[in-house]
């Protein structure tokens, strides 16, 4: 086995150059918008991987829950196992998904949403009303070939329906691989069908069908036996793999059916499962049951007769199937004919491939004066009395303005970015000069800007002017931000459509509306997210927002909405006092607790401890920065998540000051940046697995980003690089 994925490993590599070439030459073809293709698939698809699609009807009609979700996890992990990327589909919120997050899955699955089975002839219908949809073995064959996959693994394929001779009943999979060119690996077609009529068909269609193994007698899905034999039976992976790339030589357009037998251990219970069948098909008959309902009604009666022996076979079946697809794929590719098969696919691949992290709030230019030190006794003032002055506050005074591209959620991205994360700035950008240059500085960084923002004329790029003293520190500030409300809730939701991030950090610059659909977006992707809470007068925008959907019923829980939060000092206490007011937490501390928690943290103030108990509830995870005192944390406990853990981070003390104002846009771009790179710190709920140590380690390397920010007359430090994260 390892011999092989070195030959195959090596055999990619040696395609590399005219594979580039390749996509040099379709890039022309636009990729549909209705596709939404997964970071990693997409990375495959580039690089000329093997990719096996899979269905998702088998999820969400084809057994029942938890067995559906659990199997179609282990297929996926089956795929990649035996050397392939798994490619999940489905259509979810008007997008064809082309890999699943295990959200996604879920939903599925589950049956707390309507799920529509869609075939080809259901998909415009169902994408264009934004429904819940699994595709069956047409749908899928649809979707793979769009994205650019070749290789298709189900249970088994649809047919001719008994009667059919009255009842015209044939499954539009039989004329979806007489023309989109995919190879489906099956147990054959399900047994409840007619056989021999199905082959016919397929023949008629053009379709070759390969019985892949030791015997050229076509599978009956639960029996390796039908009594009716394959035009062709091949033996390896390789053989089949050769056909499906001379088949796309030709020119041909139809699909291939590449019947596998069910394993020998699992084919033993055949005869009790076809008795059941026809007392099935009894049943259906008396009953009515017809069209696209009677498959899943059948199956779910032979379940029930069998006692659970046909659900332990089907999915016994399937994994077989994924594996043999996984092996086809890969000799595909090894060949050159990963999407060689799909002779008219249109993909177009990305520079970016890792499953990004999504940034949504400010974008602005930043203005930053500083007084000079020496230039009059005055000059020593302290910098909160400096304005009250009136020598000071009515003429002008030497010192240096610096201009530079800011805004926090930009901050937070670049920063993460510069880190070695794959952020995603989403912002307003007015129509004017200031706006062409922090699009110009993204583009120049590498940074994907295609969910910038431009509401229209009239509209201005957000300015950020700040007036520092002589040793650094913010005196006062003047903050042009209208533009940040105009973000559309429509445009965070193409972001989430399009990248499906891991996780997401919202600043409290944009609107409730918007906040609200970065939340509910958020949660239907299983994204961690981090509010950013930007100012006092701004930071209880999160909780506006908690409480419209609340008041909506849209999420019975919304303590589960919003993963960490990183608040300073007065945000806290602001917050605190608002979550109160909105009845958002039932009530405070008691004074004995805080005093209690004051002994173990002697240098944290008393109000910090008791706003942080006071909104554990709705935020379970909290960093508070603290300036010259480092920082406070609270998290769940490993062993019981109700019960709150509070810390005291250290300060690192900075070799000098520049200026402090993107310090802590800096500290949370760190943070982001390793929860981003470190995937299993995230949950697929999008709720954070991290243990206090861990979460303490994370926010003391962010705090040297920070430092490094102070140090810089740059809101973020240019010298940021992911060896930041590492350095003692």
């Amino acid at each position: 086995m390892h011999i092989c994925k070195l030959r195959l490993s090596a055999a990619w590599t040696l395609r590399r150059a005219e594979l580039s070439q390749r996509r040099l030459l379709s890039s022309a073809r636009k990729q549909s918008p209705l596709l939404n293709i997964a970071p990693r698939v997409r990375e495959a698809l580039s690089n000329g991987e093997p990719v096996v699609a899979l269905e998702s009807t088998i999820i969400s009609h084809g057994m029942p829950y938890p067995q559906n979700v659990e199997t179609a996890r282990e297929v996926e992990q089956i795929v990649a196992a035996s050397g392939s990327i798994p490619a999940t589909i489905a259509l979810i919120d008007g997008r064809i998904h082309v890999g699943l997050s295990d959200g996604d899955l879920l939903r599925l699955g589950n049956g707390r949403e309507t799920v529509v089975k869609a075939s080809r002839r259901d998909m415009a219908a169902v994408l264009s009303q934004r429904l819940l949809g699994a595709t069956t073995v047409s749908g899928t064959m649809l979707a793979a070939h769009m994205a650019g996959i070749s290789v298709f693994a189900t249970g088994g394929i649809g047919g001719v329906h008994r009667g059919a001779e009255d009842t015209m009943d044939v499954s539009a999979d039989l004329t979806e691989l007489g023309r989109t060119p995919v190879a489906v690996v099956c147990a054959g077609a399900k047994s409840i069908l007619d056989l021999p009529k199905t082959l016919e068909y397929l023949e008629t269609q053009g379709v070759p069908v390969v019985a892949f193994g030791d015997s050229n007698e076509f599978p009956a899905f639960f029996s390796q036996h039908s009594g009716l034999q394959a035009p062709w039976k091949l033996q390896r992976a390789e053989q089949v793999a050769q056909l499906l790339k001379t088949n796309a030589e030709l020119g041909l357009q139809n699909g291939v059916v590449v019947a596998v037998p069910i394993p020998e251990e699992h084919a033993k219970a055949s005869v009790d499962i076809e008795q059941a069948i026809e007392a099935a098909l009894r049943e259906s008959e008396r009953l009515g049951v017809k069209g696209k309902e009677a498959t899943p009604f059948l199956l779910k009666r032979v379940v029930e007769r069998t006692g659970g022996a046909s659900l332990l076979a089907n999915i016994a079946l399937v994994k077989n199937n994924a594996r043999v697809a996984s092996q086809i794929a890969a000799s595909l590719a090894s060949m050159g004919g990963s999407q060689g098969f799909s002779t008219t696919a249109s993909y177009s691949p990305e520079t970016r491939t890792d499953q990004p992290l999504l940034v949504i709030g400010c974008a602005a230019i930043d203005i930053t004066s500083r007084v000079d030190s020496n230039q009059s006794a005055e000059s020593a003032i302290p910098e909160v009395d400096l304005l009250r002055q009136t020598k000071l506050a009515a003429t002008s005074h030497p010192g240096t303005v610096f201009t530079s591209v800011g805004g926090v959620a930009q901050n937070i991205a670049r920063a993460a970015h510069l880190l070695g994360a794959n952020a995603v700035l989403v912002a307003s950008l007015g129509q004017d000069a200031h706006g062409t240059v922090v699009a110009a500085d993204l583009n120049r960084m590498g940074m994907d800007t295609r969910f910038l923002q431009y509401p229209g004329s009239g509209a201005r790029t957000a300015i950020y002017n700040a007036l520092h003293g002589p040793n650094g520190d913010l005196v006062a500030a003047v903050a042009d931000m209208h533009i940040n409300g105009l973000l559309s809730p429509q445009q965070i939701e193409e972001a989430f459509s399009s990248l499906r991030p891991r996780a997401v950090c919202v600043d409290a610059n944009v609107s409730t509306p918007a906040i609200v659909t970065t939340l509910m977006q958020a949660r239907e992707s299983g994204a961690c997210v981090v509010f950013e809470p930007t100012s006092v007068p701004k930071c209880t925008n999160v909780l506006s927002a908690l409480l419209v959907i609340k008041h909506s019923h849209a999420v019975a829980d919304v303590s589960s909405l919003v993963h960490m939060i990183t608040p300073n000092s007065l945000e806290l206490q602001r917050m605190s006092e608002a979550a109160l007011e909105l009845a958002l937490v039932e009530g405070v501390p008691t004074a004995a607790t805080v005093s209690e928690i004051a002994k173990f943290h002697y240098s944290l103030d008393a109000s910090v401890i008791r706003n942080l108990l006071t909104l554990f509830p709705l935020f379970p995870t909290v960093v508070v920065k603290l300036g010259e005192q480092g920082a406070a944390v609270i998290s769940p406990s490993p062993r019981n998540a109700t019960r709150p853990i509070i810390r005291h981070i250290q300060p690192l003390k900075p070799s000098l000051v520049e200026n402090s104002s993107g310090a802590g846009d800096s500290l949370v771009g760190a943070i982001l940046a390793q929860l981003h790179t470190r995937s299993e710190l995230v949950s697929p709920d999008g709720s954070l697995s991290l243990a206090p140590q861990e979460l303490d380690t994370i926010v003391s390397r962010a705090q040297r980003v920070a430092i490094m920010a102070i140090e810089s007359m740059h809101t973020v430090s240019d010298r940021l690089n992911p060896d930041a994260l590492n350095k003692d």
